[in-house]
C-alpha cells in the first residue's frame, strides 16, 4: 500500500467561495471559527464578499486557517500521512496541520508573518512567474533575485518592479513564458531580511508541540520535527529562496506515492504532475465534498 503526504498552498488561488466546503463541516467549521476569533476578523464573511483577498494581511492568515480547517475534517477519516509540506506561506499552514500549534496559536504565527513583511516591504516591488529558460539564464542581477525555484526551467523571481519588468523583457527574448504575480512583496529574498529577524522573535514566543508527522521545509526540502527547526525554518524562509522542487523530491524520499493538496485552488497538484515524480496528487478543491477527497484518497492507497 502506498504512502501519502499531505501538501499546502501559497498565495495566489483564493476565491469569494473558497471556504465553503469547510464551512459545511462541523469539525472544519469549529477550526474556522478559532482562528476569526483568534484574529478578530469573521475570515469567511470577508471571503465572500471578494474585497481585498490577496494582501498579505487578510490572505496569509485566510490560507493558514482554510489548510487547517480542511485537514481537521479530513484526518480523522483516512491514515497518517508521512509528510507535510507548504509553499511560501504554506509552510506555516503545514506546521499547523501536523498538530505544532492550536488554531489561536497558529493564528498569531500566520498574523505576525503577514505584519512583519508589510513592514519591512521595500516599496514598489513585485515577482514574477518565469518559465522556459533554465535557471542559470533567469539570474538576472540588478536588484532581482530568484525567490522560488519549482523546476530546472521553472521559477519566480522578485525584486523592485522596474527591475522586474526589464528583467521580463530579457527573459522574454530568450523565450521565456513570463506572468507577473499579484504580490507586491519581495517574498523570499534578501529584500525582507528585517522582517525576517522581526518575525524570528515573535515566533520565538508562541510554545510548540514536538511533531510525530514530519514537516519538509521550503528551504531545501529538509524534514522536521521540533521548535528548534520551526524557528530556523520559517524566519529563514522569508528572506532565502524556496525550493519547492526539493519539497516534491523529500515527498518521494519520504515515501510517499499519493498527495492531497488542501487548497484553494490545485496549483501544487499541477506542479507535481509536471515534475516528473511517481506522485498521483489531487487537490481537495477537485472534489465536491470532503467525503468524495477522501474516498480517492483511499482508493489509491488501496492500489
Amino acid at each position: 500500500m502506498p504512502d501519502f503526504a499531505v501538501i499546502c498552498p501559497g498565495q495566489g488561488s483564493q476565491f469569494p467561495d473558497m471556504f465553503e466546503l469547510a464551512v459545511a463541516d462541523v469539525r472544519a467549521r469549529e477550526v474556522l471559527e478559532r482562528f476569526s476569533d483568534a484574529l478578530s476578523l469573521d475570515l469567511v464573511a470577508h471571503a465572500r464578499r471578494g474585497d481585498d483577498l490577496f494582501g498579505n494581511a487578510y490572505a496569509q492568515p485566510a490560507l493558514v486557517a482554510l489548510a487547517s480547517a480542511t485537514w481537521a475534517a479530513l484526518a480523522p477519516d483516512v491514515p497518517e500521512p508521512v509528510a507535510f509540506a507548504g509553499y511560501s506561506v504554506g509552510e506555516v499552514s503545514a506546521w499547523s496541520c501536523a498538530g505544532a500549534w492550536s488554531p489561536e496559536q497558529a493564528a498569531q504565527v500566520v498574523q505576525s508573518r503577514a505584519a512583519c513583511m508589510d513592514r519591512y516591504a521595500p516599496p514598489d516591488c513585485g515577482m514574477l512567474a518565469v518559465r522556459g529558460v533554465l535557471l542559470e539564464q533567469m539570474q538576472a542581477g540588478r536588484g532581482v533575485f530568484v525567490a522560488i525555484v519549482n523546476d530546472a526551467d521553472h521559477a519566480v523571481l522578485a525584486g523592485p518592479r522596474p527591475a522586474l519588468l526589464q528583467a521580463e523583457q530579457a527573459l522574454k527574448a530568450a523565450g521565456a513564458w513570463t506572468r507577473l504575480l499579484d504580490v507586491h512583496v519581495p517574498s523570499h529574498t534578501p529584500l525582507l531580511q528585517p522582517a525576517a529577524e522581526a518575525f524570528r522573535l515573535d515566533l520565538a514566543r508562541v510554545p510548540l508541540q514536538r511533531l510525530s508527522i514530519p514537516v519538509l521545509r521550503g528551504l531545501d526540502g529538509a524534514r522536521c520535527w521540533d521548535q528548534a527547526a520551526c524557528l530556523e525554518a520559517l524566519p529563514r524562509a522569508v528572506a532565502e529562496p524556496i525550493r519547492w522542487v526539493d519539497c516534491m523530491h523529500g515527498l518521494v524520499e519520504s515515501g510517499a506515492r499519493v498527495v492531497l493538496e488542501l487548497g484553494p485552488g490545485r496549483s501544487l497538484t499541477k506542479l507535481c504532475g509536471d515534475s516528473g515524480l511517481s506522485l498521483r496528487a489531487r487537490s481537495v478543491n477537485d472534489f465536491r465534498s470532503f467525503g468524495a477527497a477522501t474516498d480517492w484518497l483511499r482508493r489509491q492507497l488501496d492500489d
